[in-house]
């Protein structure tokens, strides 16, 4: 039976993470939804905190809990209201409010001023909700005296599936690569250079806009396929195909396409980067951004052995299903 106090559920963009916990959190109690619309601009950016003042100044009264996905502009606001009312705030950290990478002017905390904002919700919140280990020692370092708990993200599995006998020479990477920040983000350049090195493979990247990014796909060699963003059922075929899932970017917090890439078999090869290392555990390879030593990895593995591209399928579906994120997240609102 749902409970009589609502959650009011702040989040910007509605993506599959954010439906996900809308959905486990829909399930046992009243969830209203406030979204912050996201802009460029600080004036615009004021705005939009002007309305969520308002918003919360009508809504927060029948709610007991405050839930914000991402620490950020639009998570500020909540947690003060609720620090001050004396409710529950939950903010689920990402990866992107403690990130900075200046070369690539990515992560919030390239910015002092949004920095500010992410830092304050981190340290005023009832609880952070880190989506990996590698995120909760970042909170704490940039957060001191914030609380956290980790809770890892999950992934969707079908009802009933089976796992390829036979892999083809396929590697694969998926990623939403629209811009050249998230083209060396996801290690894009670096999983071309291993691709000319191994002309023996097959080489597929999923969800590169090739009309922004046509002048970054020049070299690209005649065994590499560029295929748009895709509708995410459509990806499974792929992920029965390939022999190897190669993620070889410069920042990742956790990684839901190497996780649902290794859930069909695919053995994993990710940069030793946030978390994605915890993410494989043994059942895949960590690499340098190397792209000679990566193929001398590739060369050297053998990989049509059903049982260790299980290994990698039984750690996915034992540590990262949604029914082991739902039964986290009602036990801690119920109990912090």
């Amino acid at each position: 039976m749902k409970q009589s106090k609502d959650i009011i559920f702040i989040y910007a963009n509605f993506n599959s993470f954010v439906r996900t916990d809308f959905d486990i959190l829909s399930s046992f109690q009243e969830v209203k939804l406030l979204q912050f619309k996201p802009v460029k601009g600080l004036l615009r950016t004021g705005v939009e905190m002007l309305k969520q003042f308002i918003a919360l100044t009508i809504h927060i009264w029948k709610a007991e809990i405050v839930f914000v996905w991402f620490a950020d502009f639009h998570s500020f606001l909540p947690v003060v209201f609720a620090k001050v009312l004396r409710k529950k705030s939950y903010v689920v950290i990402g990866g992107y409010e403690v990130c900075r990478i200046n070369e690539l002017n990515y992560g919030a905390l390239c910015s002092k001023f949004r920095g500010f904002f992410c830092i304050k919700s981190m340290q005023l919140c009832t609880l952070n909700l880190t989506v990996s280990k590698y995120i909760d020692r970042k909170v704490k370092y940039i957060a001191p005296g914030s609380k956290r708990e980790i809770v890892p993200n999950c992934v969707d599995f079908p009802k009933s599936s089976s796992m390829r006998l036979e892999k083809e020479n396929l590697i694969l990477t998926v990623g939403i690569i629209e811009n050249e920040r998230t083209f060396f983000l996801k290690g894009i350049d670096t999983f071309i250079e291993v691709a000319i090195l191994l002309p023996e493979y097959q080489f597929l990247i999923i969800g590169i806009d090739k009309f922004k990014l046509s002048h970054l796909l020049v070299r690209i060699p005649e065994n590499v396929v560029v295929l748009p963003r895709l509708a995410h059922d459509l990806l499974p075929v792929y992920y029965e195909k390939a022999k190897f899932y190669c993620q070889l970017s410069r920042s990742e917090s956790f990684g839901v396409s190497i996780a649902e890439s290794m859930f069909y078999g695919c053995i994993p090869i990710v940069t030793n980067e946030g978390g994605m290392p915890e993410l494989i555990g043994n059942t895949g390879h960590i690499v340098p951004r190397k792209p000679f030593e990566i193929c001398e990895l590739i060369r050297k593995c053998s990989l049509n052995n059903p049982d260790y591209r299980s290994k990698g399928s039984n750690r996915i579906v034992n540590n990262f299903s949604r029914d082991k994120r739902k039964d986290l997240l009602i036990e801690l609102l119920s109990t912090n």
